[in-house]
């Protein structure tokens, strides 16, 4: 494992393999593909967009919230042929202390959560460093990052 970079979560656009994910880090933009419909969900908690009824990343946020529990981070921490994978730090606190845990989840999932709770969103340098660049095809649909 190497130390956490900074990310951000770009955009999620459709593509023949479903939606791709762009996710900025320091030097790097590089795409995660997801389904459609997940990819939907990220790009409606990107645009700050609710559905008629919650969405099921809205509700577990929403549950979260009234737990008075908050999403520390999420990390992209292990890559194995173009599979990637995530946790998200969930924190606990009240009059019986602090609890910390880690929860592992897919991309879309943890991206869908750390968007609507403002949660920062990192990436493990090893990860960064091991994925393709796709700065060029982010700036040629949306122009300069």
């Amino acid at each position: 494992m190497g130390e956490l970079l900074q990310a951000r979560i770009l955009d999620a656009c459709p593509s023949p393999y479903g939606c791709a994910v762009f996710v900025g880090c320091p030097g790097k933009i590089f795409t995660i593909y997801v389904d459609r419909r997940r990819g939907e969900c990220v790009k409606f908690a990107l645009e700050g967009k609710n559905g008629d009824r919650p969405y099921t990343h809205e509700f577990f946020a929403n549950t979260l919230d009234g737990l008075e529990c908050s999403v520390k981070k999420v990390e992209i921490y292990h890559v194995v042929n173009g599979t990637f994978f995530t946790r998200m730090t969930v924190e606990m606190r009240n009059e019986l202390g602090v609890k910390i845990v880690e929860i592992d989840g897919r991309p879309s999932d943890t991206f869908s959560v750390a968007l609507r709770t403002g949660a920062p969103v990192f990436v493990d340098s090893s990860v960064a460093d091991s994925v393709e660049d796709m700065t060029e095809a982010y700036e040629k649909i949306h122009g300069k990052f």
